[in-house]
């Protein structure tokens, strides 16, 4: 199955900008009292992993922290539409979503709940906000992502990973804002949400790779200049052997992968991918046209989103 975000030729380009996140405080994942973790402890620190992310605060306030954050960056700007991804269940998706409209405020604005795809919300919640965007006529949408702990144990086989606390948000706008961005080119999506767990055991790799690749195929026939490829490669914050896995599933070159945080963040669910955009954003290398390719995957969905890097005044 799939479901591609193509830019029409005649829709405004849809540009990601104003980037902010809240995290949990740094925790050490070899004091965690967490058997979890500590039994892959050996493992996980071999593969690169160090600290995740601990917080007290709920998910809606770890939400509306960021939204403050990416709207106070906004300059004003007033979203007519506010789209919240999370798996948390405590609270509700429901109470996360009014809770956080509360907190921001933006107690009359619409929202809307994206969830199901696990750490692979990325994708589906563009979707969402793009289609706000396009077919309302609203002036922007905020984007928001926000997951605190909810399951006995952080650490995580998919991806063997250890899960942390955190929120991210931007604004997502037709036409360039004035502001560095990113215009997003098109998201490809496959999904196999038949795969059974014992089929993962025995087919997981090869399953990847080809949805991958099936997803990079189209996103690369949709795209304008296609053979120039793309400058950097962002996943989530999974092991290294994970990282370098989904890095070759994806046909890009092990020196493109950027991972700057999966030491210090851990795994911040589907806030991986606007984090560490964030981070790319702010690097002197990424200059006006380059081009980064984002993967966000689940146990049984893997989506790119192609983005170009859109400078005002580009030279």
């Amino acid at each position: 199955m799939t479901n591609d975000l193509l830019a029409a030729p005649s829709a405004p380009e849809v540009h990601l900008h104003s980037f902010a996140h809240a995290l949990g405080d740094p925790v050490d994942i070899a004091l965690l009292d967490d058997p979890g973790v500590s039994g892959r402890l050996d493992a996980l620190t071999a593969e690169g992993l160090r600290h995740c992310r601990v917080s007290e605060r709920s998910a809606p306030h770890l939400a509306a922290a960021s939204a403050r954050a990416a709207l106070a960056a906004a300059d004003g700007l007033v979203p007519g539409a506010v789209v919240l991804a999370t798996e948390s269940r405590a609270p509700s998706p429901t109470q996360i979503l009014w809770e956080t409209l509360r907190s921001v405020p933006l107690p009359r604005t619409p929202g809307l709940v994206v969830s199901g795809n696990g750490c692979g919300n990325f994708a589906p919640a563009l979707r969402a906000a793009r289609g706000v965007l396009l077919t309302e006529r609203v002036p922007g949408v905020l984007l928001t992502f926000a997951d605190r702990l909810t399951t006995p144990s952080r650490y995580m086989p998919d991806g063997d990973t250890v899960m942390s606390d955190s929120a991210a948000s931007c604004l997502v706008t037709a036409g360039p804002p004035g502001r560095p961005s990113f215009r997003v080119l098109a998201v490809a999506t496959s999904v196999q949400a038949d795969l059974v767990p014992e089929e993962r055991v025995l087919k997981g790799a090869r399953t990847i790779i080809k949805a991958v690749r099936e997803a990079l195929g189209r996103i690369n026939s949709s795209i304008p200049e296609p053979e120039r490829g793309f400058d950097w490669f962002i996943t989530g914050n999974y092991s290294a052997t994970t990282r370098r896995f989904l890095t070759t599933a994806a046909q890009m070159p092990e020196e493109k992968a950027y991972s700057p945080h999966h030491a210090t963040h851990g795994h911040c669910y589907s806030a991986d991918q606007l984090i560490t955009l964030a981070t790319l954003e702010a690097d002197s290398r990424l200059t006006h046209g380059r081009r980064v390719l984002l993967l966000a995957s689940s146990a049984r969905s893997w989506s790119l989103t192609a983005l170009e890097r859109v400078d005002p005044t580009p030279t």
